[in-house]
């Protein structure tokens, strides 16, 4: 079999404490054709030693300033040569034969487009959750329940047909639901995804994640994130929406809202509610969104995480 050529991506940044384990997940997959680039966003903790250390295994490395995983994400997609493209994190790590998975598959099927694994998270050295096949399965007419961006191994030419991931939002903030955004833009699309029950990839949660903070502040940044997206969407002549997505993208704005709504609210954060609240009262009408709010409100403070 010929295997295809892939570029794995690794963004990083001090993460001298975990990067020589994701590099060693790689190395040993003992893929035959293999091309590797980090981007490295100007450490200064030790982590370019890493980086030298596996420096002949490399294909390319830069150490820079360049503001946000994502930007690194584009900036690598730009310099690979590989038919394939994936991503690596500095704290994560592959499970054995993922690459030869993926590899085989696009090798036997020209048509694919995407190739998604199940992923497990992982939490102090122990498995935290490790999620279905079911849900990394890219359903044309919903937003897949898990998105595991680094589970999935894509086609370059994705991103020349259909664009690189949005860096920012609407006021010009790094967005945080890139992952989000893209992967819902290749379903609207209609991209081709063969979804395979082997669990390949590993995310380690720690407190600086974007994904897995618990943080108030980064919970609010989700939110509005999805309020962004769904906008995006719906405000976009791109895109010959179905009913299903109109519903989606509909219900993405009412929920997201009231929640920014009932966390402001908790907070004591009086000005920011009210912003949201007049809002949601334009977006939704303000009698359906001032008892959908009431809801949302009740349900914070009986279910934990609801409204943060």
């Amino acid at each position: 079999m010929v295997y295809p050529k892939i570029t794995i991506i690794t963004p990083v940044k001090n993460s001298a404490k975990t990067l020589e384990k994701s590099i060693k997940s790689l190395l040993q997959q003992n893929y035959p054709n293999l091309e590797y680039i980090i981007m490295d966003g100007g450490s200064i903790d030790g982590t370019l030693d890493v980086i030298k250390k596996y420096e002949k295994n490399i294909t390319y490395w830069q150490s820079k300033n360049d503001g946000s995983n994502v930007v690194a994400h584009i900036e690598g997609i730009k310099k690979a040569s590989g038919e394939i493209v994936a991503f690596l994190n500095a704290d994560d790590f592959y499970e054995p034969e993922i690459l030869k998975k993926a590899g085989a598959d696009f090798a036997e099927d020209s048509s694919l487009d995407i190739i998604s694994f199940r992923f497990r998270t992982i939490k102090n050295d122990k498995v935290n959750e490790e999620v279905a096949l079911q849900d990394i399965d890219l359903n044309k007419n919903k937003v897949t329940a898990a998105l595991g961006i680094n589970a999935r191994f894509f086609k370059k030419d994705l991103f020349y047909k259909y664009g690189f991931p949005l860096t920012n939002d609407d006021r010009g903030r790094v967005l945080i639901s890139n992952d989000l955004e893209y992967i819902t833009r290749l379903l609207l699309k209609g991209v081709k995804n063969k979804s395979v029950d082997y669990i390949g990839y590993n995310y380690v949660i720690h407190d600086d994640s974007l994904t897995f903070s618990k943080s108030h502040a980064t919970k609010i940044r989700l939110c509005e994130d999805k309020i962004f997206i769904a906008k995006k969407f719906l405000n976009s002549s791109e895109f010959n929406l179905a009913k299903t997505w109109r519903k989606t993208f509909k219900k993405w704005i009412k929920k997201y809202r009231a929640m920014l709504v009932a966390s402001h609210l908790k907070q004591g954060h009086l000005k920011e509610a009210k912003e949201n609240f007049l809002a949601g009262s334009e977006e939704n009408g303000f009698i359906k969104f001032a008892f959908y709010s009431v809801k949302t409100l009740i349900r914070s403070r009986k279910e934990k995480g609801v409204g943060f």
